[in-house]
């Protein structure tokens, strides 16, 4: 393996890693909102926390 190819590895793997960091947080906002939305049941609180969740 030469160094180029190192290099590109490396670098997938750090993309990797900030996509996985990403997916987490979105999944962790997505899941705050869904258990607020189902402790809530007026509608127009409901609509609000699914915009600020966006």
């Amino acid at each position: 393996m030469n160094l180029l190819q190192v290099d590109a590895e490396i670098t997938e793997t750090e993309a990797l890693r900030l996509e996985n960091a990403a997916l987490k947080d979105q999944l962790a906002r997505l899941s705050q909102a869904s258990i607020s939305v189902s402790g809530n049941l007026d509608t127009e609180a409901v609509l609000q926390e699914v915009v600020h969740s966006a």
